[in-house]
């Protein structure tokens, strides 16, 4: 099982919103898949599936406010 995390976006951002899930609980997902879309004060960025898998768990809702490195969801290998 992997978790993804909210990455590390610049030296000033702390906190950032997760703004849209492209997936839901139960989704097959390809490595390089989009998976949620974050956003900083300066920037929205695109967070995308580092394996091949299975949304095990998704830990966040849409429109919360998080900070960097806070798991986000847990997706198991296939």
């Amino acid at each position: 099982m992997i978790e993804v995390r909210i990455p590390k976006m610049g030296a000033s951002t702390v906190e950032v919103d997760l703004t849209k899930w492209h997936v839901s609980t139960g989704s097959h997902v390809v490595a390089g898949q989009v998976l949620a879309e974050i956003e900083s004060e300066k920037t929205t960025i695109e967070i995308e599936a580092e394996i091949a898998g299975v949304v095990e768990e998704i830990c966040l809702p849409e429109g919360s406010s998080t900070e960097v490195g806070t798991v986000i969801c847990r997706i198991k290998a296939t």
